[in-house]
């Protein structure tokens, strides 16, 4: 896709939701320095806020898959933001020092919300997908990128001033704010396209069955748990390690928000003129030496600059590996949001395991297993190349009764030969 190629003008006007869905997705990892965990509590039980978010936003997910069957995307996208201020408003009053389990109950409940209203998105941009599908997918992970950005400098910026109370009752006003915007959008574009659910069901399990997405979904499993691992614990590692504030803990993790977005915009600069090969190996290699430094560094300089290389390094990948496979399959909603729910399964399940590594090695040592975890996404990312370099190779013109046989041509996401 060109670098200059624009999104579609009512994809654009999706961008609050998945800028609501990034907010929601990522406040969890600043709440835990409001809420004071990095005074006593066991990391174990930080662990199971992410369980309970992951288990929630899954849960939800499938429900919400369920009710689009019989409900409007408005319906759903309005549920999803009210459900969305009351997890709000529940960790309100689950303040410190009410029982931890009431915070884990706040957490699923926005957990479900962020599963609602990302199941409503993966629908709303079924339409523009199609026409371009590059361009649609960058632009939605920098909207939600931003809403992780700008949830994580508001907390930080609020932090010196406010209990943490007010802090999440003033976050519960905002889903309430850009309802009216999310509503107006999906009730557009709602019943643009009725898709055959019968056909696309099929497709989706031959889809199931292609090596190709077994190894993409196993890729984002692991990649969505090394970039949620510096999501989730980033500020937790940084004052235990080197003792900083917990403002600029929370800022140190906006600041890796930021790089993540930053790098995704320099990726579409990159690749005109850097080998998409080349790329995705320097991008998993950076990634991995990131972390480590990470891990040893002793000064909260080279901590900021440890994130910021880990999360440039990080931006890339995803989007490379979906250049070699998107191609390969057609855009299904239901099959698209379990390729996306194993992603976050990935993303929070790392959270809850670095909890036991916490508790049981120390904290100094939790992110060393993420970088062991950028390995597998590098044997990952090799498979993939290879087993798309076969299915190139298998669709050479093969001797049918004495004549070549006609290949079909794989075609890219927006149409043209591949």
């Amino acid at each position: 896709m060109p670098a200059t190629q624009q999104v579609h003008p009512s994809a654009r006007a999706g961008a609050v939701g998945f800028l609501l869905a990034g907010l929601l997705m990522g406040v969890i990892g600043s709440l835990t320095v409001a809420w004071r965990y990095e005074l006593d509590k066991d990391p174990r039980a930080v662990g199971l806020h992410f369980l309970a978010f992951n288990a929630s936003v899954l849960l939800f997910g499938v429900v919400a898959q369920a009710l689009l069957r019989k409900l409007s995307m408005k319906a759903v996208c309005f549920a999803s933001c009210v459900i969305a201020a009351l997890g709000f408003v529940e960790l309100t009053a689950a303040a410190p020092p009410a029982h931890t389990a009431w915070r884990i109950i706040g957490v699923a409940i926005v957990g479900c919300a962020a599963g609602g209203l990302l199941t409503s998105l993966l629908h709303f941009i079924r339409p523009y997908y199609e026409e371009d599908a590059a361009s649609v997918i960058n632009f939605c992970s920098l909207m939600f990128g931003m809403g992780c950005l700008l949830v994580t400098i508001a907390v930080a910026s609020i932090y010196p001033f406010l209990q943490v109370r007010w802090q999440t009752l003033g976050l519960a006003a905002i889903p309430l704010v850009l309802l009216p915007v999310v509503l107006r959008v999906v009730t557009r574009k709602a019943d643009r396209s009725k898709p055959d659910k019968s056909a696309r069901r099929s497709g989706s399990l031959r889809d199931l069955r292609s090596p190709a997405v077994v190894l993409f979904s196993l890729l984002l499993f692991f990649q969505f748990g090394n970039e949620w691992a510096l999501a989730t614990w980033l500020p937790l590692f940084l004052i235990h390690r080197l003792g900083v504030s917990p403002e600029s803990a929370i800022f140190a993790l906006a600041l890796y928000f930021f790089a993540l977005i930053a790098g995704r915009l320099l990726t579409q600069v990159l690749l005109r003129h850097m080998s998409h090969a080349k790329l995705l190996f320097v991008s998993t290699f950076a990634a991995m030496l990131g972390y480590l430094l990470l891990s040893f560094t002793g000064s909260a300089i080279g901590a900021g600059l440890a994130t910021v290389v880990t999360g440039f390094a990080f931006a890339p990948i995803y989007a490379l590996v979906a250049e070699n496979i998107g191609h390969r399959f057609d855009y299904e909603p239901g099959f698209f949001n379990g390729i996306f729910s194993l992603a976050v399964t990935g993303g929070m399940l790392m959270p809850w395991v670095l909890g036991f590594a916490g508790y049981y090695v120390g904290m100094q040592y939790v992110l060393i297993i993420p970088a062991f975890g950028t390995v597998a996404v590098l044997l990952l990312v090799l498979l993939i190349m290879l087993e798309a370099k076969l299915m190139r190779a298998g669709s050479e013109p093969a001797l049918v009764g004495g004549a070549p046989a006609k290949p079909k041509a794989a075609t890219t996401s927006a149409g043209r030969p591949n």
